[in-house]
């Protein structure tokens, strides 16, 4: 006879299954723990560069100010430049008049009486009177042979009575040589 067993068998039990699952479940926590670890690697780096972002920005603000204090120190050497270039200028034409007056009353003759001086840069217009044409010639030769005067020339000359006298009134003009 033959016999057949209906009744279930235990068959083998297949491990492989079993160390898949534990391999798949190893696999992921590992997955887990190195993803926690760089998350955690990436925040310690943005913290990091935050910090020196932050301590740049610092250096950069203290850096403005030293640059607004530069450009406002070269604004004020520029003024200051320009007030010294200035008095310059002014303490060097304040010696010009005072040399052109010294020079005319030098050569002025006798007999010549000024009443008007005016200067314009290197213009120079005199006006007088005289008793005499010889004294403006005279006066005329004295400034052209001066080191501060040129192209001495008489533009007016009239004859009034003043006073029971005749008196010539004069205009000279001149170019100014400033030395």
């Amino acid at each position: 006879m033959i016999k057949i067993n209906l009744l279930p068998t235990e068959k083998p039990r297949s491990y492989r299954a079993y160390y898949e699952i534990v391999g798949a479940g190893i696999l992921i926590a590992l997955s887990i723990l190195i993803s926690t670890f760089y998350v955690i690697y990436l925040n310690t780096t943005i913290k990091r560069k935050e910090m020196e972002k932050r301590e740049k920005q610092k250096t950069v603000n203290e850096l403005k100010v030293i640059i607004d204090q530069v450009l406002q120190y070269e604004r004020d050497k520029k003024i200051l430049e320009n007030k010294l270039r200035t008095i310059e200028i002014l303490q060097k034409n304040q010696i010009a008049p005072v040399k052109l007056l010294e020079e005319v009353s030098k050569n002025v003759p006798e007999q010549i009486w000024l009443s008007y001086l005016k200067q314009t840069r290197n213009r120079i217009i005199l006006r007088g009177s005289s008793l005499s044409l010889t004294a403006i010639g005279d006066f005329i030769t004295a400034l052209e042979n001066s080191v501060m005067f040129e192209n001495v020339k008489l533009s007016k000359a009239n004859l009034r009575v003043y006073q029971g006298k005749e008196v010539y009134n004069f205009e000279l003009n001149m170019n100014y040589k400033q030395i």
